[in-house]
């Protein structure tokens, strides 16, 4: 074992939310896992940190960053106020989401799901006794307080009105449909996304409850490395968990399904970032030699 595999050993990944930011995080895996041979045993996602997170130890990530580009780039808007007199979506964001999961995710790739990691997946149940339309309007108050509480890792504004966890492995899902409708159940934002429900019960966004989802993982012991999404002015301090965070803003916007070259460029600070995280161990050089293979891959608009 060489002295940077020796340095840090993480069994726990969190993927924390944060839509087309999210692509930061895959960006800065491919940098780093190579280097320290990640092989954790436990994944905790949350919405978009979902998606990703099953792209990844898919093996299929790069097949789907490459479709998604695509599809963004033929995007011309991100709302379509035309469709309002037609039966056409306005936000194209739901069938465009779900179109980039079942494009990454096949059988194969689900098999390969049941046999890494277990990863977990965050969803948020809204309180008993809200109908469907409170629980929306619930939920979006809950993402407005935490909008202001920007410095705050760990805020969860949905907790205190009532939502709770919902926390399902991926290998409960038996086809890549089923996993898509647990992803989107975890990153349910209407109006871009439509509600999914599960058992017959109506989901939200799991970030409701906890956008960066340290407590869920099953190995709560072991070493834990925590994908961020955005930056903070200070990261919590907590024994046995690792928080990095992008080193500048990403680049993409949340929900901005029109730029793809703003995608590839998140991604691409994504590996600089991992780059800097291998060189303050050692390992510059072994880092950097991985950096050139998604960032020469460019969509090809149809």
């Amino acid at each position: 074992m060489d002295r940077v595999t020796q340095v840090l050993k993480f069994d726990n990944i969190v993927f924390a939310g944060g839509g087309n930011r999210c692509f930061w995080q895959a960006g800065f895996w491919y940098a780093v896992a190579p280097v320290l041979k990640l092989q954790p045993r436990s994944v905790a996602a949350v919405s978009a940190g979902a998606a990703m997170a099953c792209a990844i130890f898919g093996g299929t990530f790069e097949h789907g960053f490459s479709g998604y580009k695509q599809a963004v780039a033929r995007n011309a808007r991100n709302l379509y106020v035309r469709n309002l007199l037609k039966s056409q979506p306005v936000f194209p964001h739901g069938a465009m989401y779900r179109a980039a999961i079942l494009d990454s995710i096949d059988t194969l790739a689900l098999s390969r799901l049941h046999q890494g990691p277990e990863i977990t997946i965050l969803a948020a149940r809204p309180p008993r006794w809200a109908s469907e339309r409170m629980a929306i309007l619930l939920g979006a108050i809950s993402a407005s307080v935490d909008a202001m509480n920007r410095n705050s890792v760990q805020a969860a504004a949905g907790r205190h009105l009532g939502f709770k966890p919902l926390c399902v492995s991926v290998r409960e899902c038996t086809s890549p449909q089923e996993l898509a409708d647990l992803i989107l159940a975890s990153s349910c934002v209407p109006p871009f996304t439509p509600q999914i429900r599960r058992a017959g019960a109506a989901l939200l966004d799991g970030g409701l409850v906890s956008s960066v989802p340290t407590e869920f993982p099953r190995a709560t012991d072991a070493s834990t490395l925590v994908l961020l999404t955005r930056r903070f002015s200070k990261l919590p301090s907590v024994p046995g968990h690792t928080y990095v965070q992008p080193s500048a803003p990403t680049p993409v916007g949340t929900w901005d399904y029109t730029n793809h070259t703003a995608l590839q460029a998140t991604f691409d600070l994504g590996q600089r970032d991992g780059a800097a995280f291998c060189d303050s161990l050692g390992a510059t050089d072994k880092a950097r030699s991985g950096l050139v293979e998604f960032q020469a891959r460019q969509p090809v608009v149809a």
